[in-house]
């Protein structure tokens, strides 16, 4: 009883001095339970984004306009490569570099090299390309255009045989309307194949983009026409110089190694490359995992830092207070009792200075958080905008990361404010119990000399 009073007598009578190791372990705590939960926070979130993140396969063909001997992989092997446990479904997309004779475009054409066998010798030709025709599964552009950043502002994605979708812009740039026909040159071959088209659709972007990288890939892609996927495939061109896109959705990502195997065991050439979009996951989730490593990095430093300032702070504490442990000690406390009644002491503070800290902590955490994301996405470049225009699967942009406490986060801010508590008391500790009060007597009295 006399430990608790004499410890409440000192709060009460040094409450100057208590209030300031009360701010130092209010800032150290602040600064502990805000980084610990951003990291915290960003890791669980970067977890369970990836969940949803669709894991798709693609295999690229290669430019097998200079493989004579090879042939295209054709729709019921791909198909069939799709028959797999690995696989939840198949995506089907074909596409040709076209050029526009009589149409205006917003763009400059690009030239597109072609390479041919002719005997053993390789001849190279370049063409003009200004844009590209995708063959797109019906049921698949509807849900591209209804997922994507782009959307039908005229007419129907339902397409017939030769029927065609083409960008709101080329559409202005030529005053084409829905029912007018257009022509396309496939590029490729010495004498260019023309192929005739009905506009069905007109399509436009959902909304403007800031970024200025997205808006030049977004203008460019405003020349690509969409038919379905016959209409492309039944070009007679189509078997040298177009390109197949199949994409398979995995049920796992840990499935990829044994799905992998599947395909060649079924058949897939040497010279078909096979990828994932897994690291495209990786670079949407670039600005989540920079506000985790920064946060991590504070947190050290906040532990390591942290202890080595209360311990100094500590030591210069006790010089000042030796004068009341010699009276102390004088009239018959014991060191025991003065080491409990510092733990008291330091308890107290530390218990109004978590709570405090705690409370102002649930109220700063979450603009912290989402300041620190739009700093890392302005460093990065925001990536979620490239995503729009990229075959990723269904995935919601990264706008904020929500700020959650765990029974585990809660148990380990206790844990680091037990030992700031240690740090001071320990020190404490063993000055009160090294204390002796002649040494005390003789320093003071240099000191004064």
């Amino acid at each position: 009883m006399f430990v608790f009073k004499h410890a409440f007598l000192n709060l009460k009578r040094h409450t100057w001095r208590y209030l300031l190791v009360g701010i130092i372990l209010f800032l150290l705590i602040l600064g502990t339970v805000v980084t610990s939960t951003v990291y915290t926070s960003a890791k669980v979130f970067a977890k369970n984004y990836s969940k949803q993140f669709m894991t798709l396969v693609t295999i690229l063909e290669p430019d097998l306009s200079s493989l004579t001997h090879e042939k295209k992989l054709t729709k019921e092997q791909y198909l069939k490569f799709g028959e797999s446990k690995y696989v939840n479904g198949t995506r089907m997309a074909a596409n040709f570099p076209v050029s526009f004779d009589t149409l205006k475009t917003n763009s400059e054409s690009s030239p597109l090299q072609v390479q041919k066998m002719d005997g053993d010798e390789v001849k190279e030709n370049y063409y003009p390309s200004i844009a590209s025709w995708f063959g797109v599964d019906t049921q698949e552009l509807k849900t591209e255009f209804l997922q994507g950043d782009m959307e039908i502002s005229t007419g129907r994605a339902n397409l017939k045989m030769n029927e065609c979708l083409i960008s709101a812009e080329l559409a202005k740039l030529n005053q084409l309307k829905i029912g007018d026909s257009i022509q396309v040159t496939v590029i490729g071959n010495q004498v260019p194949e023309k192929k005739v088209l009905v506009i069905a659709g007109i399509y436009q972007p959902k909304e403007q983009t800031a970024s200025k990288e997205v808006n030049e890939l977004m203008r460019i892609q405003e020349n690509n026409i969409y038919t379905n996927l016959e209409t492309v495939q039944a070009t007679k061109s189509f078997e040298e110089y177009g390109y197949n896109n199949v994409a398979y959705e995995l049920k796992n990502r840990s499935d990829f190694d044994a799905f992998l195997k599947e395909l060649q065991k079924k058949g897939l050439p040497d010279e078909y490359h096979v990828m994932t979009n897994e690291a495209n996951m990786d670079m949407l989730l670039s600005p989540v995992n920079g506000v985790g490593t920064l946060s991590g990095t504070i947190l050290l430093s906040f532990l390591i830092f942290g202890n080595f300032s209360l311990a100094l702070f500590s030591i210069r504490k006790f010089k000042q207070e030796q004068t009341d442990i010699y009276v102390l000690r004088n009239i018959g406390i014991t060191k025991s009792q003065l080491i409990q009644s510092r733990l008291i002491e330091l308890g107290v503070s530390t218990i109004i200075s978590f709570s405090l800290a705690f409370m102002t902590a649930r109220l700063v955490t979450q603009p912290i958080a989402d300041w620190q994301l739009k700093n890392q996405k302005q460093m990065m470049g925001n990536v979620a905008q490239l995503f729009s225009v990229m075959d990723n699967g269904k995935v919601e942009s990264i706008t904020t990361i929500p700020m959650m406490l765990t029974n585990y986060s809660f148990v380990f801010m206790i844990g680091i404010t037990s030992l700031f508590l240690m740090t001071i008391i320990s020190i404490e500790a063993y000055k009160i119990f090294k204390f002796e009060p002649i040494e005390f007597l003789l320093e003071r009295n240099i000191d004064e000399s």
